[in-house]
């Protein structure tokens, strides 16, 4: 049975550059985008523009408009960035869905992943595999309802000692990210999927892995955290502010 490494830290200093600055290269890496539904709504209709006859359909299924609008927010912002790391136009990128349902595009090298919470939405793109997951720390979740079944003992004690709220969160986007990242899903084998700071090892099994993964949780915004699962192989991460209307995605 092959075993893995997944190392945990947090990182407490994030600085979130302009995406004029960015050069749409990667090498050994990992760029990780943030995307203000609201400060970007005003783009609803061009976004639209992006999205293929089916992509257009499923915006219309949703009940409520802030979900129809995220989701075209969030597909039109992963078609620009992407074009522009493919040098294709952006309505010609095509997302198709493979094993336990993990979107990827078509003919590219690169992958990506994608997690929305609230008025954000994050985006993180590597050349090797990678997972990503935000949440929104909900104060008034009781997440005792939850902590017994996919959190280990040692893990919820950690929870309870102080801030719970956020250490439930924090924990939780870990875990999410990892099963991402290896299209593992979330099952009855979430418990075991080490979530702590620190470095563990683990059956490949459990993650269907056999690659060892780096997790970064940091903070996405006030009361917003994050986490990225990346290969070992990654040597470094990048962050990026978006602005979809700056010159860098235009002309849609």
């Amino acid at each position: 049975m092959v075993q893995i490494k997944v190392s945990n830290s947090f990182l407490s200093q994030v600085k979130w550059d302009d995406s004029s600055g960015c050069n749409f290269s990667i090498n050994n890496q990992a760029d990780i985008w943030r995307i203000n539904i609201h400060k970007n709504s005003s783009l609803i209709q061009s976004l639209s523009t992006l999205l293929t006859r089916d992509e257009l359909v499923k915006a219309d299924r949703f009940l409520h408009k802030h979900d129809s609008d995220r989701f075209i927010i969030s597909r039109g912002a992963l078609k620009l960035i992407m074009g522009r790391y493919l040098n294709r136009k952006p309505a010609l990128i095509e997302i198709e869905t493979g094993e336990n349902k993990k979107p990827y595009i078509k003919d590219s090298p690169l992958f990506y992943n994608l997690s929305h919470s609230g008025d954000w939405i994050i985006l993180a793109v590597s050349d090797a595999g990678i997972g990503i997951d935000t949440e929104l720390v909900n104060k008034s979740f009781d997440f005792n309802d939850v902590i017994n079944e996919y959190f280990s003992p040692e893990e919820s004690c950690f929870i309870n000692e102080e801030k719970s709220a956020d250490r439930f969160f924090i924990l939780w986007t870990r875990k999410e990210a990892l099963t991402k990242a290896t299209g593992k899903g979330l099952d009855e084998d979430l418990k075991f999927i080490p979530s702590l700071d620190g470095q563990h090892y683990l059956e490949g099994n459990i993650l269907s892995s056999q690659n060892n993964w780096v997790i970064s949780t940091f903070s996405l915004c006030n009361d917003y955290f994050a986490s990225a699962a990346i290969s070992d192989k990654i040597t470094g991460m990048r962050f990026w502010e978006t602005d979809l209307a700056h010159k860098n995605f235009a002309p849609f």
